[in-house]
């Protein structure tokens, strides 16, 4: 059995080179060595492993397979020690205090299993962001990265569903709540979330399409639920 630590954060980056730095500095200097920094690579082409390189022996630096984040966060969550877990694209940043302020939130109220801060938007390079302002200043746990979450709360949900190219962080929501979450929220900026040229998210499918989707796998669990009790 691997030792336990107080927190582990997971990181998925691809050809990242140009964020990781600033993501990495914002939890390095949040954390302590007690907590662990999973970074997963998936196959990058680009500068990355030397920036990465730069942070050691800071952090722990996973390959994936280049099936994408959710195969990287799966990676990720497996080999995690902390005893509370967090997530963070490589191009977003953790605010100053975000991590002990909602630490410390869990620590005090043992009847809930997630806190979760406020959400601030950057757009940068002239990107599109028009159906991101509104979470703004906004409590938003759907937006997973602005989470802190008990090890229990993952263990009971599972790993991400990896065939989902898009939307897979909101079927991860659904599957948590169903999973038994319980939500703190803090009086404190966690996630300063990135919009720019280059996000993943810049091309998704029609939003009808993948509310479609998500509520079609919710029914399938709740019947798949129902079949084994």
């Amino acid at each position: 059995m691997m030792p336990r630590l107080d927190t582990t954060v997971i990181i998925p980056v691809a050809n990242g080179e140009r964020h990781i730095a600033e993501c990495l500095t914002s939890v390095c200097s949040q954390f302590s060595h007690t907590d662990e920094i999973i970074v997963v690579v998936d196959r990058s082409t680009d500068g990355t492993l030397a920036v990465l390189n730069r942070f050691l022996p800071r952090l722990k630096i996973l390959h994936s397979s280049g099936k994408g984040p959710s195969a990287a966060r799966n990676l990720g969550i497996t080999q995690a020690r902390g005893r509370l877990i967090a997530f963070l694209d490589h191009d977003d940043l953790w605010p100053p205090s975000r991590h002990q302020a909602l630490r410390s939130a869990l620590e005090n109220d043992g009847s809930v299993n997630t806190a979760a801060g406020r959400i601030r938007i950057a757009v940068e390079d002239h990107a599109d962001a028009q159906s991101y302002v509104g979470l703004h200043g906004r409590h938003e746990p759907a937006l997973l990265w602005s989470c802190l979450f008990r090890r229990q709360l993952i263990e009971r949900a599972g790993l991400f569903d990896e065939t989902m190219r898009f939307g897979e962080d909101n079927d991860y929501y659904h599957r948590l709540m169903e999973a038994g979450m319980t939500v703190v929220h803090c009086d404190v900026d966690s996630l300063i979330y990135r919009r720019h040229a280059t996000n993943a998210t810049n091309a998704p499918p029609p939003r009808d399409a993948l509310l479609v989707d998500l509520v079609v796998r919710k029914l399938n669990r709740k019947r798949n639920r129902e079949k084994n009790e």
